[in-house]
């Protein structure tokens, strides 16, 4: 197992390196100091952290502050543990929360997304959390499921299947009116033609054939 010495060491090298990439991203995309308006800033982040997440992985996360006193980044790769799992990412926002380098990797190809994952599961996660106890080894979500262990007082969080991989008989044990109630409302339609799919109790009742 690896000292705690040597993985500061290592985390500190990883630090290094994906500062000095993006000083340089900066330099480049901003010659002056003229003030950054807030579209670029957008356009900038979204473009960096993509870069970031292909050339150095996706459990770092990237704080960009914009000041008139120039740009600094704060930089932090996930915390890591090496199992009998294979490799845990740490949640950045839940510190008991450990993904899996499966349920990483997954979720770059489910989403299609080279950026930060940890942070988007994590923000999944955050909605998924209201839904703990009522299905054993699985929290449902807006965006979609979660598989998991409660191990040692630590949720490890082994894989993300996003909503459209869901079947129909899946969907209809997960999402029940009681898991939908605890949901934000953005998540029913208004509109029955634009529902991916109706309870029962919601369907319009037929006249009795006569």
């Amino acid at each position: 197992m690896k000292s705690e010495i040597q993985i500061t060491k290592e985390f500190n090298f990883k630090k290094g390196q994906i500062e000095s990439f993006l000083k340089g991203e900066v330099k480049r995309k901003f010659r002056g100091k003229s003030k950054i308006s807030i579209r670029k800033r957008r356009k900038f982040i979204d473009e960096t952290t993509r870069k970031v997440g292909k050339k150095f992985g996706k459990d770092v996360l990237c704080l960009f502050d914009f000041s008139k006193n120039g740009f600094v980044s704060l930089v932090s790769p996930a915390h890591t543990r090496s199992t009998d799992k294979g490799k845990l990412f740490q949640s950045f926002a839940h510190p008991q929360v450990f993904y899996t380098s499966h349920c990483v990797d997954r979720f770059s190809q489910r989403m299609e997304t080279e950026e930060n994952c940890i942070a988007v599961l994590d923000s999944f996660l955050a909605q998924a959390m209201i839904t703990y106890g009522m299905h054993d080894g699985y929290l449902p979500g807006p965006e979609g499921v979660f598989a998991c262990n409660l191990e040692d007082e630590t949720l490890i969080i082994k894989t993300f299947i996003n909503y459209e991989l869901l079947t129909d008989n899946q969907i209809r044990e997960f999402y029940t009116p009681d898991a939908l109630s605890l949901f934000k409302q953005g998540m029913m339609a208004e509109n029955v033609g634009d529902s991916d799919f109706i309870m029962a109790e919601e369907l319009p009742c037929l006249p009795e054939s006569s």
